[in-house]
């Protein structure tokens, strides 16, 4: 019997397939654009092509599955998020049940929680409540929606995850804000904002290493599950130190200052047309307290993260400079 992944082609998703391969799993994917797909999995996967929206393809996609990988999502086009986020997930949902699926393993973002999470301090746990602010993160919540009515309804399982910000090899180029901190860090350009700010982000393997899990794990119709690697912001830049091969970054600065040069930053490159080096998104991010808890996901799923930051960072170090990125 095949698993089904949407999505298969972007990030998290290409890695889930190898892993699924490695395992001599009967993997099925949908896409729009078979020529997308890697030379590796020629004759190794069950290809659907076709649009996640059209019924025809979802149910083709699900006839014969018990378990699906919900992975697809958009993430830059606003005109596109409800389509993709919310509407095909619901497609899905209706084509997979019909069809006697048995689980649907959702793939979210910590983003539905809302910027900052707790307030920007504290720690966020998955009973923190939603209050997303983007229209990404107000799509990604009703798609997580849809996964949780139809698994309380009894019809399937439904598991939902929600990693942090998912750093590794094989990103895309465009909008890499890791591999722009790395080189910060590598060209000694790297300041910390004031003195608690918390790194929450989690490497691709540790994520597809929870996905797996949350296959198999025993549940009650329905969970919902961060997975996090959160470490106060000083461990996390100094791992990247030592993935490069430099020496840790020393500077920093109190917010107030940060919050002022961000401002600053910004309308001098509106006013030169240039991007800002500094804005006040980012200084949010470099500084904010708020601790991301994936507790509940070892703790009830018994997910171990094989790799870990520093491991995944040394990988992921080791990737960029393959591809001549660093």
């Amino acid at each position: 019997m095949p698993v089904l992944i949407t999505g298969a082609t972007g990030f998290i998703g290409r890695h889930l397939v190898q892993r699924l391969l490695e395992q001599r799993v009967s993997v099925r994917v949908v896409t729009r654009d078979p020529t997308r797909l890697p030379a590796q999995w020629h004759n190794r996967v069950e290809v659907i092509a076709g649009d996640l929206l059209d019924e025809k393809t979802q149910t083709a996609a699900t006839k014969g599955v018990g378990l699906i990988y919900s992975l697809a999502s958009e993430i830059l086009d606003s005109s596109l998020m409800r389509a993709i986020n919310v509407t095909a997930v619901q497609g899905l949902l209706k084509t997979a049940t019909q069809a006697g699926a048995k689980r649907i393993v959702h793939l979210s973002s910590v983003g539905v929680i809302g910027a900052g999470g707790a307030g920007g301090a504290g720690v966020v746990t998955e009973e923190t409540p939603c209050r997303p602010q983007t229209p990404y993160e107000q799509s990604k919540l009703e798609g997580e929606q849809i996964v949780l009515k139809y698994a309380q309804s009894g019809v399937v399982e439904g598991v939902v995850l929600r990693p942090t910000i998912v750093f590794g090899e094989g990103k895309e180029n465009v909008g890499d804000s890791l591999l722009q901190w790395l080189q910060a860090v590598l060209h000694r350009r790297f300041v910390f904002i004031g003195r608690k700010g918390v790194a929450n982000y989690i490497y691709v393997g540790d994520v597809v290493e929870a996905l797996s899990r949350l296959a198999e794990v025993s549940i009650s119709r329905s969970a919902v599950y961060i997975a996090a690697d959160s470490v106060p912001m000083s461990d996390f830049v100094g791992a990247m130190a030592q993935a490069l091969g430099v020496a840790t970054p020393r500077a920093r600065l109190p917010i107030w200052v940060a919050s002022t040069l961000g401002v600053g930053s910004q309308l001098a490159g509106r006013v030169l047309g240039t991007p800002a080096p500094l804005t006040l998104s980012r200084v949010r991010a470099l500084s904010s307290e708020a601790v991301f808890s994936g507790d509940k996901l070892i703790r009830e799923a018994g997910v171990a993260f094989p790799f870990g930051y520093r491991k995944g960072l040394h990988v992921t170090v080791q990737w960029y400079r393959s591809v001549g990125r660093l």
